[in-house]
């Protein structure tokens, strides 16, 4: 099977066994995972389909990452995968699929949820350079309360909660952009926890967008500011105070980047490619704080790149 640069891919065989091992890896520990849709803020850097579905398949290899959590939880892991399908002659059909799978350590209780997503992608122009993807997931949450003895608070029990993301995505060679909503269907407090409750998942709007801008060509020295707005149905009027300015600066393999949330907190992030398998470090913590794994976030990202080709600018995975 080849790509749209003629690259070998791997066989199918191989997607499913590794995917296999990653799955057995995350399984065999105590899971306890990010808080979804948009916390932290490495969702959008690591695991963009958990804001918008449509994102799924964007890409022209199958993607498979696994996010564990460092301090405070760290058996915490975030597991997806996502890829676009080829038709009968082993060309990219305008059909993506993905998953992903969490379990989420609260105070009280645990989110643990599964959600499948898929997208439709529509060429732009005769040579595919620009697309705009539709896409949707459903998920379902089992919040499952910690008994520890004083009761178990504020939760939804062991009922599971099942609800729906919708998106829109447009991405090129230079920009991209996408527009979406998650938790359409918000939370049933008819039983279950208020707004003010830790299991408390709100209906939140997204609005991710960014530019490349060459820096380098010889290099593949590429600039990408990027800015994420999110909100809830109580923060519509407001979207000034919850902007999030993300920069991120290539350097062939190599990406460093940051995003700016307050003063008060300094984040940084980066990741490396090998030439199938990448890893990546998200770090985020309080400014003039004495720091210790309450006030920190700390992921570590391992992933692999199935049907990417060789060196060279236009395959690097910024493009």
């Amino acid at each position: 099977m080849k790509d749209r640069q003629g690259l070998r891919i791997p066989s199918e065989r191989i997607s499913r066994i590794i995917l296999f091992w990653l799955i057995a890896f995350a399984s065999g520990m105590d899971a306890a995972g990010q808080q979804v849709p948009s916390r932290p803020l490495s969702n959008p850097v690591y695991s963009p389909i958990v804001i918008n579905p449509a994102f799924v398949g964007s890409k022209d290899f199958t993607n498979i990452s696994l996010t564990s959590k460092v301090l405070k939880s760290p058996d915490s892991q975030f597991l997806n995968i996502h890829k676009r399908l080829t038709d009968k002659e082993d060309n990219y059909s305008r059909v993506g699929l993905g998953s992903y799978l969490f379990h989420e350590l609260l105070e009280e209780s645990r989110n643990t949820g599964l959600a499948f997503a898929g997208s439709y992608h529509i060429p732009l122009d005769q040579a595919n350079i620009h697309n705009l993807s539709l896409g949707a997931s459903v998920k379902g949450i089992f919040n499952i309360p910690i008994d520890n003895g004083e009761g178990v608070g504020d939760s939804l029990g062991n009922e599971l909660n099942p609800n729906l993301d919708l998106g829109v995505y447009y991405y090129g060679p230079s920009a991209f952009a996408g527009l979406s909503v998650t938790s359409l269907l918000g939370t049933d407090t008819g039983n279950g926890p208020t707004v003010r409750s830790e299991a408390f998942v709100p209906r939140e709007y997204h609005l991710y967008g960014g530019y490349k801008i060459l820096l380098n060509r010889q290099g593949a020295i590429v600039l990408e500011p990027s800015l994420l707005v999110s909100l809830d149905d109580s923060t519509l009027s407001e979207p000034q105070k919850h902007l999030t300015p993300y920069l991120k600066l290539y350097l062939k393999d190599f990406y460093i980047g940051t995003h700016f949330r307050s003063l008060d907190q300094i984040a940084v992030f980066f990741q490396y490619q090998f030439p199938r398998l990448y890893t990546g470090v998200f770090l985020e913590f309080p400014r003039g704080r004495l720091l210790n794994d309450e006030n920190i976030i700390f992921e570590l990202i391992l992933g692999l790149n199935l049907g990417r080709g060789g060196p060279g600018f236009l395959q690097y995975r910024h493009w």
